[in-house]
């Protein structure tokens, strides 16, 4: 007999106890198990809300020192821990109308790109930022024993998200800031902002590790861009590194601010370009060009700023001296053109007032410089004085290690007398009915000791006008014939011109002044010296001076 064979063959899978049947069981229901987890933090989300709005505010406010905000809506998406913040305004406690901040939208969210390298780190994104600042929020600021960076605002930051943010970036930010209410706002629009590398993941080892680019609108008109590095975690605050390119920003938007340091813009455009260097160890100013187009501006001296200006000349020169050959200072301007402008100066507080000009000026600096071993600074200026006099100034500059050091030469060919009569009226009570004024002169300041004469010379004057002269008295009238009178008697044969000339001798009454302000300061005295009294100084004078043209 045969024993029975065995079948063997396939094991049935349709059992009630096959094995395939277990495995898509367990797979279906871990499956199932996560979507069920997964709508639940998707609804949880929006169950936090009303409870996660009011915990972020406050922990802010916690976080800020003279600063509150308000958060309108914030939501917490568990899937991606994706954070919207909505409508968060920040205001100032000392000043809170208006909100010196107000945020439309912010996005925190993982960087996702940078868990490759095993960092947990975070993005934020910020759209159409609202900044609003007005001269009060300013002052108070500018004048807190609290510095701006030491308010608490990264740790308010870092109390709305938990992990480090490592990218930043800002779309369609607007900046405005009101020095008066009835001033027009100086205006920062369009501002698109990027950084990242934050929190120097990569490049550890380079000074600037991390990388930034914005551009905007400025003014209106203007346009700025930078690109650069930075290292954000610097100690006590961040260091940069960037190139900037300004083209065409209308300079008139300034005047509410420049109005306070008696400065007064109307028209001109700035464009420039170079790189910035600003750091707790160094600070870097190197300025290819600068190009200021017909711009009129006006230096205006008023009876009620006179104290005021007096403290801010030694104020603003100790500043500068301060910062002259200072190591981890350097300041280098390469070339500055003030191209077919008017400069004025204009006193208020005499009686009357008189405004001193140069129009269709030509303004060009090369080599500017707070360190004197870059050399000399030259400088040339033309233009029309009084708006028909010549006028040609240049010399050079340095800085100075004991103080202010130039030397400038000035020539002033055939100026209208009868434009300086308010001058005149004002300083020397004396008017012109006709006459030119021509000035050489050469002046130089050097260990706050200055040098230099300066030579008026006076020709074809009238002092006296009948039709002119109707409305004065007979005591005025008389008084500018005698002097009319003497400087005929004084004419020389050869040229008919009056001459003097005054030697400058003596020291800066303030060593601590900038060279730019001593300049300016010794041209005024110079000027005013050797025009205002210079009738006078005719009537006085018994003899003849020969004329030559000084040598410089």
């Amino acid at each position: 007999m045969k024993s029975p064979q065995l079948a063997v063959g396939p094991r049935s899978a349709s059992g009630p106890h096959g094995g395939r049947n277990r495995v898509p069981r367990v797979v279906l229901w871990t499956l199932a198990t996560v979507i069920l987890i997964l709508i639940g933090l998707f609804l949880a989300s929006f169950f936090l809300d009303d409870t996660l709005r009011p915990r972020l505010e406050a922990r802010m406010n916690g976080s800020l020192k003279g600063y509150r905000v308000t958060l309108g809506h914030a939501h917490l998406q568990l899937l991606s821990l994706r954070l919207n913040l909505n409508r968060l305004i920040i205001v100032q406690e000392a000043h809170p109308t208006p909100p010196v901040a107000e945020f439309p939208l912010m996005r925190f969210h993982i960087h996702w790109a940078e868990l490759v390298s095993g960092h947990v780190v975070a993005t934020v994104g910020i759209w159409n930022p609202r900044i609003h600042i007005n001269r009060p929020q300013l002052v108070t600021e500018a004048r807190s024993k609290t510095p701006l960076r030491q308010r608490g605002w990264q740790d308010a930051l870092e109390a709305v998200y938990p992990f480090k943010i490592n990218r930043l970036a800002i779309h369609d930010g607007d900046v405005t800031y009101i020095d008066k209410p009835d001033a027009k706002p100086l205006h920062l629009a369009e501002l698109n902002f990027v950084t990242g590398n934050i929190r120097n993941i990569h490049e550890p080892n380079n000074v600037y590790p991390s990388s930034f680019s914005g551009h905007m609108a400025v003014f209106g008109s203007g346009r700025l861009r930078v690109d650069g590095q930075a290292n954000y975690l610097m100690k006590p605050f961040p260091g940069i590194i960037a190139n900037y390119v300004i083209k065409g920003a209308p300079l008139s938007a300034v005047t509410p601010a420049s109005q306070h340091v008696n400065v007064t813009i109307s028209d001109g455009t700035l464009s420039s370009n170079g790189l910035i260097e600003y750091s707790p160890k160094i600070t870097n100013v190197k300025v290819n060009n600068v190009i200021i187009d017909s711009v009129d501006l006006t230096y205006v001296h008023l009876a009620e700023t006179q104290g005021a200006e007096k403290e801010r000349v030694p104020r603003m020169g100790k500043t500068i001296q301060k910062e002259n050959n200072r190591p981890a200072v350097n300041v280098d301007v390469q070339e500055m053109n003030v191209r077919n402008s008017r400069l004025n100066f204009k006193d208020q507080d005499s009686d009357p007032p008189y405004v001193l000009f140069v129009s269709d000026s030509n303004l060009t600096v090369r080599n500017l410089s707070n360190h004197a071993e870059h050399g000399l600074s030259h400088l040339d200026l033309t233009g029309r004085f009084m708006d028909s006099g010549t006028m040609h100034i240049y010399g050079t500059f340095a800085a100075g290690r004991e103080g202010p050091e130039f030397t400038t030469n000035i020539e002033i060919l055939n100026t209208d007398l009868t434009a300086l009569n308010p001058l005149m009226r004002a300083h020397g009570r004396l008017d012109v009915a006709q006459g030119h004024l021509t000035v050489y002169a050469k002046i130089g300041v050097n260990n706050s000791r200055i040098t230099g004469y300066v030579k008026p010379m006076f020709s074809d004057v009238k002092v006296y006008s009948s039709e002119k002269d109707k409305n004065k008295s007979v005591l005025e009238q008389a008084k500018d014939v005698v002097v009319g009178a003497a400087a005929h008697i004084l004419k020389n044969e050869g040229t008919q011109k009056v001459a003097t000339q005054i030697n400058l001798t003596g020291n800066l009454k303030n060593p601590d002044v900038s060279t730019w302000q001593a300049f300016v300061e010794a041209i005024k005295n110079a000027f005013v010296q050797a025009i205002l009294p210079g009738f006078d100084r005719q009537v006085n004078r018994k003899g003849r001076v020969p004329l030559s043209r000084p040598q410089t």
